[in-house]
């Protein structure tokens, strides 16, 4: 006599598969919240739901502490400060409205890094040229001497 397979256990690996994925990507994107400083920006810096700004450069190389965002960080100019959003893909990143007056721009800083973005009562992005760029040409049309030289 020959047994057959149970008709459920593809299915079963399947959903299986999808529950334990979907655990383990939000785990893992909580401790990179957590980890990186974003979940207390988030906290801090809280986006009014639907605000947008100008879309500015925010190229691939991007750091926020010691988590690597590399290409899912995108950023915009308002006239209330700078918006920060991560990808939909990473839950547990609120969208980060960073006022003007709370950011500092500093020139250099490190390997790969064009300079460096620090958030008062916040964590430290290390930017790339493009993204440094971008951020130092709207905050110089928003606030005159918006960054430190070092």
């Amino acid at each position: 006599m020959q047994q057959s397979d149970p008709w459920w256990l593809l299915p079963f690996i399947v959903v299986a598969f999808a529950v334990t994925f979907t655990a383990m990507w939000s785990l893992v994107c909580g401790i990179l919240a957590a980890v990186s400083g974003w979940r207390g920006m988030a906290t801090r810096y809280p986006c009014p739901p639907g605000l947008t700004g100008d879309p500015l450069a925010s190229g691939h190389a991007i750091r926020v502490g010691i988590s690597s965002y590399r290409g899912v960080i995108s950023f915009e100019a308002t006239p209330q400060g700078l918006v920060a959003r991560v990808m939909k893909l990473f839950p547990f990143h609120a969208v980060l409205l960073l006022p003007w007056e709370a950011i500092t721009l500093t020139r250099g800083g490190g390997f790969l890094s064009a300079g460096s973005m620090r958030v008062a009562d916040g964590a430290d992005f290390s930017l790339n040229g493009d993204a440094f760029g971008s951020i130092e040409q709207a905050m110089a049309a928003r606030r005159p001497a918006g960054f430190a030289r070092p």
